[in-house]
């Protein structure tokens, strides 16, 4: 669907024209034939474009422009009208409609002011997230990347907005998950929305339900006040359950209701509580292994998993590596006051490495290097790197270094064909140099 409208009119033969010519034009139409029916629909439909016209049975028109624009800001409005006068289109534009258009129309006529509304919806849009991004920019770490799979996530971060759905975020273990949440947050958020950060695993199952949906005063021994819960907390605006698969298995039936409902009870309440509250999952699991150990509620998994956002490992992102970095190391900069550059051969080595601790690992490689050293180049010897099982590397040091070392020769190599003045020319070592590294592995042939 290019997008919905809904077309407001009294005349019914004007309705079902609009939505035959709208529909062969693969838009999604809906209906009103009066004031009251637009407002019941709006409150239910998402609609990029209102069609409406002035003489309604209930009233004008021109009432509704100022509600719909205060309680939809990114729907626009073309008023079609038989009452084409000066005075009616004027106040129209005043109230904020998007264009106005006299009857009998002309179909042409129609369709292109409906096209140039959705393209200014759009910009709208994509200025207000940038506006919302510049705002809070202070308030998180950027998600960076270019690689095919990060482009694919930022673009997905643009057709979230203002869409009220839950969010599934998986991937390995320090592949920055919560930064990506929380720029989703911020993107699309006033800076005075909360954001509620809550890590499943570090809260004991005994406390769990209390602590996401707070309590009443003498609710259990100890409850000497009320406390309100992580989802009232984050009441217009996020909350992001980090390693959702530890949410104890009998409280997931409450959150499962609360996501489709919007509403919850707090332990020992009686009142129906209801909030605004978005929620964001991250987990580093297998969603649907756990579903089939019986670990996790399969409705809860299909109801998170709205919108799934996969975060690829550091090793499979290519040139992202030198750039986070680049980025951590502008960080650091401001943080140590030291400047630093890598060599070519660190370089290599960084992109050359697994990373079984994604960016989190890089970004400690890279801090260790920015607290003990005092040169300005950092130099190969100097990446100390977290080798985990089950893929740990066997031996020193200098021996996982030496391979590496190895392998980026050969790779390079092969990439100049085999010139040595240009493999050292891209590595940054001296021809004589490479000659001596080509003896000591063993490569002269």
């Amino acid at each position: 669907m290019k997008g919905s409208i809904l077309v407001v009119d009294d005349e019914k033969s004007v309705r079902v024209f609009l939505r035959e010519l709208l529909e062969q034009e693969e838009y999604e139409v809906f209906e009103a034939a009066s004031l009251q029916e637009a407002e019941a629909l709006l409150d239910t439909k998402e609609t990029e474009i209102v069609i409406l016209d002035l003489g309604l049975p209930d009233g004008s028109g021109l009432d509704i422009i100022p509600v719909i624009k205060k309680k939809h800001k990114n729907t626009e409005i073309i008023v079609i009208t038989a009452m084409g006068t000066v005075d009616n289109a004027v106040d129209s534009m005043k109230l904020g409609a998007y264009d106005f258009i006299t009857k009998p129309f002309d179909m042409d006529k129609i369709l292109i002011s409906i096209e140039r509304a959705l393209t200014f919806v759009k910009i709208s849009l994509e200025n207000t997230a940038l506006k919302h991004q510049q705002k809070n920019h202070i308030y998180y770490e950027e998600f960076i990347g270019e690689c095919p799979e990060v482009r694919k996530l930022k673009g997905l971060i643009k057709k979230l907005a203002f869409v009220d759905v839950p969010i599934l975020i998986t991937g390995e273990t320090g592949t920055g998950k919560n930064i990506l949440a929380k720029q989703i947050h911020f993107t699309f958020a006033n800076k005075n929305n909360p954001v509620v950060y809550t890590n499943c695993s570090s809260i004991p199952d005994s406390l769990f339900e209390s602590e996401l949906f707070g309590h009443e005063k003498g609710s259990f021994t100890g409850a000497n006040t009320l406390k309100k819960g992580r989802v009232e907390e984050a009441d217009n605006g996020t909350l992001i359950l980090d390693e959702i698969t530890e949410i104890p298995f009998e409280l997931q039936a409450k959150l499962l209701n609360f996501i489709q409902e919007r509403s919850f009870y707090r332990v020992g309440g009686n009142r129906h509580i209801s909030v605004n509250t978005r929620i964001i999952a991250l987990s580093n699991r297998i969603m649907l292994d756990e579903v089939a150990a019986g670990r996790f509620r399969k409705d809860l998994y299909y109801r998170l998993n709205v919108v799934h956002m996969q975060v690829p490992p550091l090793k499979s992102r290519g040139s992202d590596i030198i750039l986070l970095a680049e980025y951590f190391m502008n960080i650091l900069k401001t943080k140590y006051g030291k400047d630093k550059h890598l060599s070519p051969l660190s370089s290599k080595l960084l992109q050359t490495y697994s990373w079984p601790g994604n960016v989190r690992e890089l970004k400690n490689a890279l801090e260790r290097i920015f607290i003990f050293s005092e040169d300005d180049l950092i130099k190969e010897d100097e990446l100390v790197f977290e080798v985990e099982s089950p893929n740990k590397v066997q031996g020193d040091l200098k021996s996982i270094l030496g391979d590496l070392e190895k392998k980026i020769i050969i790779q390079t190599l092969a990439d100049q064909g085999g010139n040595r003045t240009n493999t050292a020319a891209e590595l940054g070592i001296s021809l004589r140099n490479l000659q001596y590294k080509l003896n000591r592995y063993d490569l002269v042939d």
